[in-house]
Parts: structure tokens; sequence; C-alpha cells
């Protein structure tokens, strides 16, 4: 398949871009700079003939008039995009002014989907996010849940920064799009934090990120079935976390790194209670059983069933 691949410099997105070309597919990759030295190493050493498998091109994606040139100019090829992987945007609200983050993430998305399914275009994997639903940037104390774990189906939709804000509007939009487009088909992967291993999540995740993370290579894998997959259609949002909790200190945010033996036992019920009494409304029969105990609190079923994805995949 030739993939068209938005935000390919990013830290995700040249993980994706390495992982693609790997899998045998061809890769049109974009983003608003050029292509980091490093990255292109990487590619090189990892990918035999790498110029007759990829292309690179600097492109504004909030620019509707340059998305539709990119679009124009790679239908008109012999090698036709046949499948959107979308993941240029601001990845978080941190220290940047709230319009930007807002304004940049909505619009991207909308040109990038929009002028994929004008153009035929039916496959299309967009990155979402966790957040959501109003996770980690949410003012201490203010995050509600109405059950543990969080589906896609039970929309708990509660973000108050400009992030969840955009995250939310941009899987509205995806809904809006396979509307207008029929056959269109657009999957919304909220991924958690994205690192390359359990090792170095478990300093990282807190109490407000509902001690979580998704590793790299199943985050890849689950931008390609986004768009591979069969059995579905429209637009679907994706739960794209850990199967448990990536957590060691002990019941309190404040006791990272302390009494880590103890802290391996202590169970995701316990933290709940700890950390969000009284900010959840329930907890769902027989998701927490014994022997997993330190199961997390994102339901991946969704996308195990509709998409082929577990994070751990066993061969």
């Amino acid at each position: 398949m030739h993939i068209l691949l938005t935000g390919a410099s990013g830290l995700v997105g040249h993980d994706v871009l390495i992982y693609l070309l790997s899998q045998g597919h061809t890769v049109l990759a974009t983003d608003i700079v050029p292509l980091p030295d490093h990255i292109l190493s990487k590619l090189t050493d990892a990918i035999p003939d790498l110029s007759s498998k990829f292309k690179y091109l600097t492109v504004d994606l909030c620019s509707h008039t340059a998305v539709q040139q990119l679009f124009d100019d790679a239908q008109a090829t012999t090698t036709p995009i046949e499948g959107v992987i979308h993941l240029g945007a601001i990845p978080n609200p941190l220290n940047r002014d709230a319009r930007v983050v807002h304004n940049n993430n909505v619009t991207s998305s909308y040109n990038v989907l929009y002028t994929a399914a004008k153009m035929g275009i039916k496959r299309i994997t967009q990155a979402s996010s966790v957040n959501a639903t109003g996770l980690s940037y949410t003012t201490k104390g203010r995050q509600m849940y109405d059950e543990f774990p969080l589906s896609e189906e039970k929309e708990t939709y509660k973000g108050e920064d400009p992030y969840a804000l955009s995250k939310e509007i941009c899987e509205t939009q995806a809904r809006s799009i396979v509307r207008l487009f029929p056959g269109t088909r657009v999957a919304s992967l909220r991924f958690h934090m994205v690192v390359p291993s359990l090792s170095i999540a478990l300093p990282k995740t807190h109490a407000s990120d509902l001690w979580a993370w998704v590793s790299v290579e199943a985050s890849a894998r689950a931008c390609l079935l986004g768009i591979t997959s069969e059995g579905w259609e429209g637009a679907e949002a994706f739960n794209i976390v850990a199967d448990d909790i990536a957590w060691e200190g002990g019941l309190a945010p404040e006791s990272k790194g302390q009494n880590q033996e103890n802290g391996k036992h202590v169970t995701s019920l316990e933290l709940a209670e700890h950390n969000y009494k009284g900010r959840y409304g329930g907890i769902r029969e027989g998701w927490w059983v014994e022997g997993r105990e330190r199961r997390g609190f994102w339901d991946c079923t969704k996308a195990e069933r509709l998409l082929g994805w577990k994070h751990d995949q066993q061969e």
C-alpha cells in the first residue's frame, strides 16, 4: 500500500515511518519541518533501497491550499495514495499558547481528512488521544469519570484544556467526514504516553494519567491496522493503551519511587480509591478479577475486536 504519513518527524511519527517501510509499504511522508538527520540515518540503516520506497515533503497542514496541492500532486503520479495516517499535531498544551494548540490540531486534521475523502481515499487513521476524555491536563481535582475502566462506548468528555478539546473535535470531525463522503473510514486512535518500553514508562506515570502508557511498537501497529483491518466501517475511536498499570510506587502520588517492593503489589482498585475517591461513578463488574488486580483503567477490547490489535502481540 502507498501511504501518506503526516507528522513523520515527530516522536511517534518517525517510528511509525520506520515500521511502515519495514512492513513493505511505500510512504509519502510529511511534516512542517525537515526530517532530522538522525532520523534519516535510522531509516537508511533500517531500510534497504530507501530512496525507492520513501519520499519526504515539508508541508504546512494548516494551509488548505498546501494540503490540496499535496494530494493533487500525489494522485497524479503512478503511485497514488491509498491510505492516510495523520499524526501531524501539537502533542500537548504545555508551554504553548492555547489558541495555537487548539487551532493547529483542529485545522490540520480537518484539512487532511476532508481532502483525502474528497479525493476518494477511503482508509484513514488519525492520532487522537486518551486526553480527549479530559485526562492529564485537566485542573487537578477536577478529573471526573462515570465508570472505570474507560471505554469508547461510554463517552465522558470533560476536557477543559485546549489539547483535550482539539482531540474531542478531531473525533467529531471524523464522524462528520464519513457522513459527507459515504464509504470513507476513519480510525481515531486514543494513544496514551508513547514510549519504547515499560522501564521507560515507569518513572513517568502518575495518578493524573491513570498510571498508563503504550509502547512505540504497539502504537505503530495500531496506525497500520487502522487502514488495513477489515470488518468495520464509519468513524470509530479506539483506546490504544497497555493492558496493565505502570506503577511501582505506593498509594499516594508523592510516594513515587518509595517502598518499591510494596508498591509493586498495589492494586488498581486501591489506587483508584486512594486517588480518585468521590470522582468516579462506579467499577465495571468483572474487569478486575483474581489474577488481574493490576489491570489498567482503559478498556481496549474494541481495538482487539475491530482492529485485531493487542498491546503485547502474540505471534
